[in-house]
């Protein structure tokens, strides 16, 4: 039974911050090109044992690519990749200490879960009497002993992406790759089984590295991520990191929803950095970072951290606008406001009561305001 709770567990779990920890896996200046068409351009990472990484970005930014390079079905044009100490060049995807669950599942049709699950065991020489121990412990793992007969063709979605994570796991690899793993799944599947994935992860003490473009998929299950953009990484961080501290406006827009304000940087001292907007808005902020007095500089702000009201405002960090858009999607009410300069901005707020006592219809005027410390001053 486990002592401690597998949140307070992986937010305590950091070898990535220790100098004396050595990677499992170690990208080193990393290039991959197809017919002129640069797809990782010199990327260098490392990940760590234990670890639950993900590559997030969007289409045709490189993750897929890295992935694939590191389970040897591409080869680095340029660069190394290092697992648990050795090269990987010229070492083919059999022979390689990883295993990787497609995002097609790619089950044999005409054969049974359990024969789907034997047949990397059985190509690799395993005794019958250890390939049905290791189907059946499979089998336990993923909670689907008793479907160990049927065919692909009688499971829903949610069953045959076990079934493949179980073939997967079967030949017991030290690194288990993951290509949009749950993107076949409907929403509430998908809840459940991201949590059940990291439950997994820690129990096998394994290390998972997936392929994503749901941000929210990344957030919840990831150690750490790396958010990628062109074939390269934009930036390295746990997920509070990532999206509390980007660190460039580009991960802050990728990455969730946000509200960016452009303006000039009026005064500074210390941290505390009074931001001029065109529309004639003042914002302060209390974590000016690098920005310097005279420099353009953005400010932003997720949408959960303003509040919104009907009645009027005055000071820094207000923003006033028309109600132009209203979503009510059950834990939360989305509001666009449409400034006087035609920008939008959102607010989101949370349904605590059953019936919101803020009383706010479209094209009347709202106020919107936050904290000094609500957002974050970027420079790039």
């Amino acid at each position: 039974m486990k002592t401690q709770s597998l949140g307070s567990i992986r937010k305590s779990f950091a070898p990535w911050a220790d100098p004396s920890e050595k990677p499992l896996i170690r990208f080193e200046n990393v290039t991959k090109t197809f017919d002129g068409f640069t797809a990782v351009d010199d990327l260098s990472l490392d990940i760590y044992t234990r670890e639950f990484f993900a590559l997030l970005g969007a289409s045709g930014c490189g993750k897929s690519t890295l992935l694939r390079m590191l389970a040897g079905f591409e080869r680095p044009t340029k660069g190394r990749i290092v697992l648990d100490g050795e090269d990987l060049t010229g070492i083919p995807p059999y022979r390689r200490p990883v295993n990787m669950m497609f995002q097609s599942y790619a089950l044999f049709p005409h054969m049974s879960v359990a024969k789907n699950i034997a047949f990397g065991l059985k190509q690799d020489g395993m005794a019958k009497s250890e390939r049905e121990d290791r189907i059946a412990e499979v089998l336990k793992l993923v909670k689907m002993e008793r479907f160990a007969n049927r065919k692909p063709d009688q499971l829903s979605g949610g069953q045959q992406q076990r079934v493949a994570l179980a073939r997967s796991l079967a030949k017991r690899p030290k690194v288990l790759l993951l290509d949009e793993p749950l993107g076949a799944l409907d929403k509430k599947l998908r809840e459940e089984t991201q949590f059940e994935l990291t439950d997994l992860q820690y129990d096998l003490g394994m290390t998972f590295i997936m392929v994503t473009h749901d941000q929210e998929e990344a957030m919840t299950m990831a150690d750490r991520i790396a958010v990628m953009d062109q074939g390269h990484i934009r930036q390295i961080g746990t997920p509070p990191e990532i999206y509390e501290a980007p660190s460039s406006r580009f991960v802050a827009d990728f990455v969730g929803s946000v509200n960016i304000f452009e303006g000039k940087v009026a005064k500074k001292t210390g941290e505390r950095v009074t931001l001029e907007t065109p529309s004639g808005g003042v914002i302060e902020a209390d974590n000016g970072g690098a920005a310097e007095a005279g420099s353009t500089a953005w400010y932003a702000v997720r949408p959960e951290k303003l509040i919104i009201s009907a009645e009027p405002l005055d000071g820094p960090n207000v923003f006033s606008g028309e109600v132009w858009e209203i979503a009510y999607i059950g834990d939360m009410t989305l509001f666009h406001l449409k400034l006087d300069d035609g920008s939008i901005l959102r607010v989101s707020m949370v349904n605590r009561a059953r019936s919101s006592p803020l009383q706010l219809t479209w094209h009347e005027r709202a106020w919107a305001s936050f904290a000094p410390d609500a957002g974050l001053v970027l420079v790039r």
